[in-house]
């Protein structure tokens, strides 16, 4: 009996294998012949793959200290809370970065001081640094997004959640709310937030969701309330075109229950929906030394548990750390 090679089966066939091949296996096979190589910077191929490799090649980075380090997991299902974090190794070798977001399989990095800003596709290695139409400024905050037509990428402020950027807005006379910026049709769209603020000072912070649906984070910080109440949206469409919130689901944290030595100021968290529970990231002096960590818990509304600490390198350099889970992509940086 004949043994059938891979490169024995049609081209059609072939493909079809592939694709659900995850894009990380398959960056590692793309010297193996001209044809595998074509195929893989083949945007229809590109886009076939994310959709059908398996959503177990999720990864979560932490940025902390200004270094991007892979943590073993998937930190949107937290498992064990007992457990401390398990980190893979450093990827961010020559960046020394103040930020990062993502969309679509690609990296967004801003450098510290906003000296520069770099994207980059941590599956395949390509970087590509963007140039600024006059120069960076130090608040400059980016993010990348995409139109329906996928004709190429583009960067505004922001979060990324099918291809458009959502983010906080507000002031004391209009309250919180929340914008949107539809690249497709280029124009902003004006969103409610499932809570009303008119505080500026309050904090609003948003996440993604298994990029599927965003979630925001509220903090009344002048009114020294240490209570955190988290929303989730609704499944948001493949256009992106209808956000609404989630009326069954609010978890609210009282963190004075957990009395702990200092006030939580969350700057940035990923939501298990399923379980209830947030992976939050702070910078905290614990002991009310002047020294100030970076870390990250675990909480619920009747859990806590700190899964990180880490002494910040350099106060005058501060930066709070950062996670964040994605899905490795074949993507091309145009």
């Amino acid at each position: 009996m004949m043994m059938m090679m891979i490169s024995d089966l049609p081209n059609d066939l072939e493909s079809e294998i592939l694709a659900r091949v995850p894009a990380k296996s398959l960056s590692q096979l793309k010297t193996t012949c001209k044809r595998w190589y074509t195929l893989f910077k083949d945007p229809k191929f590109v886009e076939k793959n994310k959709k059908m490799s398996s959503e177990a090649a999720r990864e979560t980075f932490l940025l902390s200290n200004h270094e991007v380090y892979s943590i073993a997991g998937d930190l949107h299902s937290s498992g064990d809370v007992a457990q401390p974090l398990e980190f893979a190794g450093k990827l961010s070798k020559d960046l020394d970065l103040y930020t990062i977001s993502h969309c679509d399989g690609l990296m967004l990095c801003q450098a510290k001081n906003n000296s520069s800003l770099v994207v980059w596709n941590p599956c395949t290695g390509e970087t590509k640094m963007i140039k600024p139409r006059t120069r960076y400024q130090i608040r400059d905050r980016f993010s990348l997004g995409y139109d329906d037509s996928r004709r190429g990428y583009k960067i505004l402020s922001g979060v990324s959640l099918r291809g458009d950027t959502y983010f906080a807005a507000g002031g004391k006379e209009m309250g919180f709310f929340l914008m949107k910026f539809d690249f497709t049709e280029e124009r902003f769209v004006r969103l409610p937030l499932p809570f009303q603020s008119f505080d500026p000072e309050d904090t609003a912070v948003l996440s993604v969701v298994r990029d599927e649906k965003l979630s925001v984070c509220h903090q009344d910080i002048l009114a020294w309330s240490n209570v955190m109440r988290i929303w989730v949206s609704n499944k948001v469409d493949e256009e992106g075109k209808v956000l609404s919130w989630r009326k069954d689901f609010v978890l609210t944290v009282d963190f004075d229950k957990f009395q702990l030595p200092c006030v939580v100021n969350v700057a940035s968290f990923l939501l298990d929906e399923d379980k209830k529970v947030a992976m939050c990231c702070d910078v905290c002096d614990e002991e009310m030394k002047g020294e100030e960590k970076n870390r990250i818990y675990i909480v619920g509304e009747d859990i806590y548990k700190q899964v990180y600490n880490d002494d910040i390198v350099n106060a005058s350099l501060l930066n709070c750390p950062l996670v964040l889970t994605y899905v490795p992509s074949l993507v091309h940086i145009h």
